[in-house]
Formats: structure tokens, C-alpha cells, sequence
């Protein structure tokens, strides 16, 4: 299994770049563009335009939610190593 926490610092490297959201947004302005051009009967077409934004929207909050994901692995990880060393301290006599 790929480390959550490796994982969300990738996402997190992707999600921040000036690359992605220069890409994401070209993406959506297109898409955007591709449907006011559309003729008001291309019913399809329209729908097709906004699938596509729908699954780019998905991806996007994939990303997010690895970021996530490993924020709270993190966090979980540090929480049990600060239990563990109150843990030790207290059998130690501390």
C-alpha cells in the first residue's frame, strides 16, 4: 500500500502548482466557451460539455481529498506517537 501521508504531499504538490490551476482553469474557460457556442437544440453536445466538466470537478476533488486523507493520517500518526511518549513517561514515574 502507497503511504497516505507521500500520497497527500503529491496531491498537495499537484494542487498548488501554478501549472494545475493554469491547466484546470484553461480546461473549464473551454468548456465554458464550447457550450455558449452551442446551438440552443444541442441538447447532446451540452450535456456532453458538462460531463466532462463534472468528471474534471471529480478529479480535482480526489486530489483534495488525498490532501485530506493525509492531513488526517498525520495527524492520527503524531497523536499516537505524543500517547505512546506519555505512555513510556508514566512508567517511567514521570
Amino acid at each position: 500500500m502507497i503511504d497516505p501521508l507521500a500520497k497527500a504531499s503529491r496531491a498537495a504538490q499537484i494542487l498548488e502548482s501554478d501549472e494545475w490551476k493554469e491547466a484546470f482553469q484553461a480546461y473549464k474557460d473551454r468548456i465554458f466557451e464550447e457550450i455558449e457556442k452551442a446551438p440552443s437544440d444541442a441538447v447532446e453536445r451540452v450535456l456532453h460539455l458538462k460531463r466532462l466538466l463534472s468528471a474534471a470537478n471529480g478529479a480535482k476533488s480526489h486530489l483534495e481529498r488525498l490532501v485530506s486523507e493525509g492531513k488526517i493520517a498525520a495527524d492520527s500518526i503524531d497523536f499516537e506517537e505524543k500517547r505512546r511518549k506519555l505512555s513510556l513517561l508514566g512508567k517511567l514515574g514521570y
